[in-house]
C-alpha cells in the first residue's frame, strides 16, 4: 500500500533532511579543515626541528672537524708526555701542562695520571683528581687492556665534560715503567659556539635541549647555569637513564628496545648506548615524535651524527618541544566556525520553516479541511498567489457543487419516496394474489396443478424481492434491534417458504440442520440473509440441480456454521461477488444488491463470510457464514 503524509509532514521531513545534509557536510568540511589543520602544525613543527638538527648539525661537525685536525698532533703530544713524565719523576704536571700548550692556538691540554686501581692519582686539571674510573665495567675493561699492552693507545671520540661542558678528547697510554696510564685530554671551548646558537634558535620553539651522546652515556648541555659541577659516572648514568625513561614514556612504541638498555646493570655488562639508540632512530630516519593534538605538547627527538665512525662516533640529539595551545586554538577557532555556521543555518532554516508553514502549509492545511468538511474557505491574509486563487476557485465550485448537491437530494428524496409509495401499493395487491392462488391450488384440478405452482413460485419471488427492496429503502431510517432467534426452526421456515419455487425450477434440496441453535440477531436482517442465500441458490444453479443447507454448531463455546451448496456455474471473482452492483453474468438480468446486502448485515452482525467454486464435473458452489458468539 502506498505511504501518504500530510503537508506538515513533508515539510517537516524535507527540513530535517536538508538540516541533516547541512550538519554532514558541514561535519565533513569540518573534519578535513581539521586534518588540514593539524598537518600544517606539525609539517611546521617537523621542518623547524630538522632545520634546528641542522643548525647543530653544522656547528657539532664543525668542532669535531677541529678534533680531527689535531689527531696527529694529538699523539705527538701523547708521547712527548709520557716520555716527559719518565725523565722527571718529580715534575708538576702543571709544568708539564704548560709545555704541552705552549705552541696550541685552539684549545689546550690537559695531563692525567691513573693508577692500577684504575683512580685518577694526580692531574693538571684538579677536579678528576681521586676520580674512581673501575666503577662501570667498559672503562675496566679498556684499562685492563693497556696495562696488558693490547692497546698500546687508545683514542676515545669528544666527551662532554660535566664541571665545564666543554668536548675533550682523551688519548691514553702505558707509562715506561707499566705501573700508570697516563692519559691526555684535548679540550676544545664548545660550549660557547653552542650556546650561542642555542640562543638564536630557543624561540622559535617551546623548549629546546641539547644532548651529547657517547658510547656510555648521554650528557644534557646545561644552557642555564654558568657554574658546573663535576659528577660521576654513576650521577652521569642516572641522568641518562631519566632521559631514557622520559623517551619510553613520550614514545611507547619503543619502550621495550628502551626498557632493555635502562634495566642493563652496566657495572656487569658492557653496553654501547650510542649504538643501541642509533637503532631506534634510524628506523624513523633518524627523527622521532610524539604527536598528539589532545596533549599539551608535541615532541621530536632528533640524531645527527658526527665525523667519526657510526658505532663509536659522539652524536647529539636535539630534543624540540612546541606548545599545542596555538594548534588547540585553530581546532577551537574551526570547530567554533562549524558551530556558528550550523546554528545560523539552522536559524535560517527554522524562520524559512515557520514562514512555509504559516503562509503555505497552514493555508492549504485549512482549505483542504474546509473542503473536507464541505465549507467554505475563509482565509485571511493570503500571501502567495497560487493559494489565494486556490481558494477562490474552490469557493467558487463549492458553491456550484452545493447547488447540484441539493438539486441531487430533492431529486434522491422524490425518487426514495415514489419507491416507497409503489412499494406501499404493490403490498396489498400482492397479498391478495397470495390468498386467492391458495384457494385457487386447494380446489384445482390436476391438470391445472402445474400452472397454479407456477404462480405459487413467481408469487414467492416477487414477495422476496419486495421484501429486499423494503429492506434496503427502510435499512438507513429504521432501527432493526437484535434478538435471540432459534435459528434451526427459522431456517426450516424460510425452506419451507421456498417449496413453490423449488418444485416450480426442478431443485432437489437437501436439509442438515441441527436443532435448537439459537443466535443473537434481528429477525428481518436474518430473514434477508437466509432468503437472498436461498433465493441465488435456486436462480444461479443447474437445471434438476441438487442443493443442499447444512446448519451445525459443535459445542455451545464454538461458533454457528451455516452452509449453502448448489451445483451451478463456476464463479469467476468470488471476492468480488458482495460487491454493490456486482453481477457475474450480464446477461441475466439482475440488480446485484442482494449479496451486498447480506454483506452489510454480516459487517453489522459480526458475521464472517466465505465463498468457494469448485471447479468439478458439476461445478459445486459454496457459501460459508460463520456466526461468531
Amino acid at each position: 500500500m502506498k505511504i501518504s503524509f500530510k503537508l506538515n509532514q513533508y515539510l517537516y521531513l524535507i527540513s530535517a533532511l536538508i538540516l541533516l545534509i547541512l550538519f554532514v557536510g558541514l561535519s565533513t568540511q569540518y573534519y578535513f579543515t581539521k586534518k588540514i589543520i593539524i598537518q600544517a602544525f606539525y609539517d611546521k613543527a617537523y621542518k623547524e626541528s630538522i632545520d634546528i638538527k641542522e643548525d647543530f648539525r653544522l656547528a657539532f661537525d664543525k668542532i669535531q672537524y677541529e678534533f680531527k685536525l689535531q689527531e696527529a698532533n694529538n699523539i705527538q703530544k701523547l708521547n712527548f708526555a709520557v716520555s716527559y713524565i719518565h725523565d722527571n719523576k718529580n715534575a708538576k704536571l702543571d709544568i708539564l701542562e704548560n709545555e704541552l700548550n705552549k705552541d696550541v692556538f685552539l684549545g689546550k691540554y690537559e695531563i692525567f695520571i691513573i693508577n692500577k686501581n684504575y683512580i685518577v692519582e694526580n692531574a693538571s686539571y684538579k677536579p678528576d683528581i681521586g676520580l674512581n674510573l673501575s666503577s662501570y665495567k667498559a672503562n675496566k675493561t679498556l684499562f685492563d687492556l693497556v696495562f696488558d699492552k693490547k692497546i698500546m693507545i687508545d683514542i676515545t671520540p669528544p666527551k662532554i665534560d660535566s664541571a665545564s661542558m666543554n668536548l675533550k678528547r682523551y688519548m691514553m697510554k702505558l707509562s715506561h715503567d707499566e705501573n700508570k696510564i697516563i692519559q691526555l685530554s684535548y679540550v676544545l671551548n664548545s660550549y660557547e659556539p653552542i650556546k650561542k646558537l642555542y640562543e638564536n634558535r630557543k624561540n622559535s620553539v617551546n623548549t629546546l635541549d641539547v644532548y651529547v651522546l657517547t658510547k656510555h652515556m648521554n650528557q644534557k648541555i646545561n644552557f642555564a647555569s654558568a657554574n658546573f659541577k663535576k659528577i660521576n659516572f654513576n650521577q652521569n648514568w642516572k641522568k641518562s637513564k631519566e632521559f631514557l625513561n622520559e623517551l619510553a614514556s613520550v614514545l611507547p612504541q619503543f619502550k621495550k628496545e628502551i626498557s632493555h638498555i635502562t634495566t642493563t646493570n652496566i657495572n656487569q655488562k658492557k653496553i654501547i648506548l650510542n649504538k643501541e639508540l642509533s637503532k631506534i632512530f634510524t628506523k624513523q630516519n633518524k627523527l622521532l615524535s610524539s604527536q598528539n593534538y589532545r596533549s599539551r605538547r608535541s615532541y621530536f627527538y632528533s640524531l645527527s651524527n658526527g665525523l667519526f665512525s657510526d658505532n663509536d662516533e659522539t652524536k647529539l640529539i636535539i630534543k624540540t618541544t612546541f606548545d599545542n595551545y596555538i594548534l588547540q586554538n585553530e581546532l577551537n577557532k574551526s570547530f567554533y566556525t562549524f558551530i556558528g555556521i550550523f546554528f545560523l543555518s539552522f536559524i535560517l532554516l527554522w524562520f524559512l520553516y515557520r514562514f512555509v508553514v504559516k503562509n503555505v502549509s497552514f493555508k492549504l492545511i485549512r482549505i483542504i479541511e474546509s473542503i473536507h468538511n464541505n465549507k467554505d474557505s475563509n482565509e485571511q491574509n493570503i500571501i502567495v498567489k497560487e493559494i489565494n486563487q486556490l481558494q477562490s476557485n474552490y469557493n467558487e465550485l463549492h458553491k456550484l457543487l452545493n447547488d447540484e448537491v441539493q438539486k441531487n437530494q430533492l431529486l434522491l428524496e422524490e425518487n426514495k419516496q415514489f419507491i416507497a409509495d409503489m412499494v406501499h401499493q404493490i403490498r396489498t395487491p400482492l397479498t391478495v394474489i397470495m390468498a386467492n392462488a391458495s384457494r385457487i391450488e386447494m380446489k384445482a384440478y390436476s391438470d391445472i396443478i402445474p400452472f397454479v405452482t407456477q404462480i405459487n413460485s413467481s408469487i414467492s419471488m416477487l414477495s422476496n424481492s419486495y421484501e429486499d427492496l423494503s429492506y434496503i429503502i427502510s435499512n438507513d431510517t429504521i432501527e432493526y434491534k437484535a434478538r435471540t432467534i432459534n435459528l434451526s426452526i427459522f431456517l426450516m421456515e424460510r425452506i419451507e417458504f421456498f417449496k413453490h419455487i423449488l418444485s416450480a425450477n426442478m431443485k432437489n434440496l437437501s436439509e442438515n440442520i441441527q436443532k435448537d441453535i439459537s443466535v443473537f440477531i434481528n429477525d428481518i436482517e436474518l430473514e434477508r440473509l437466509l432468503d437472498n442465500n436461498i433465493s441465488n441458490a435456486i436462480k444461479h444453479s443447474i437445471r434438476d440441480a441438487k442443493l443442499s443447507i447444512s446448519l451445525e454448531q459443535k459445542s455451545k463455546y464454538d461458533p454457528i456454521i451455516l452452509v449453502f451448496k448448489s451445483e451451478g456455474k463456476i464463479i469467476k471473482n468470488p471476492t468480488l461477488l458482495f460487491d454493490k452492483n456486482y453481477r457475474e453474468n450480464d446477461a441475466k438480468r439482475s440488480l446485484g444488491l442482494g449479496l451486498h446486502m447480506v454483506k452489510t448485515i454480516c459487517d453489522k452482525n459480526n458475521i464472517s463470510y466465505e465463498v468457494n467454486s469448485s471447479n468439478t464435473h458439476n461445478n459445486i458452489n459454496t457459501f460459508i457464514y460463520t456466526f461468531v458468539k
